[in-house]
């Protein structure tokens, strides 16, 4: 299962999560987590609230067009306001990290 996380603000991160769930291609086909986080030090002249929205994406499913279709949402995400990529955690092995957005960066 692939995994990717994204880091933002909370209520930016909520209308993403709402359309990847609207969204064809995606709808079924991905599980979505959003965990709001504590105010991080170095954005302390912000007053947003932050959050992480996990992507799960099963092995069997992870093609091309589904990872098209979420980055083309992530960067209207991001038209919005700050969403970065959280980078891999290595607790699981570290496998999910090779595969994660099907390495054709």
């Amino acid at each position: 299962m692939s995994i990717i996380e994204y880091r933002g603000e909370a209520a930016n991160l909520k209308v993403l999560a709402r359309e990847i769930e609207a969204d064809q291609c995606l709808s079924g086909k991905c599980s979505l987590a959003l965990k709001t986080l504590h105010q991080d030090r170095r954005d302390s002249l912000r007053h947003a609230q932050w959050a992480e929205i996990s992507i799960s994406v099963a092995s069997g499913l992870a093609t091309n067009v589904l990872y098209d279709a979420l980055r083309a949402l992530v960067e209207r995400a991001r038209d919005r306001g700050p969403v970065d990529e959280v980078s891999p955690r290595l607790e699981g092995g570290g496998e999910d990290a090779e595969g994660r957005e099907g390495g054709d960066q």
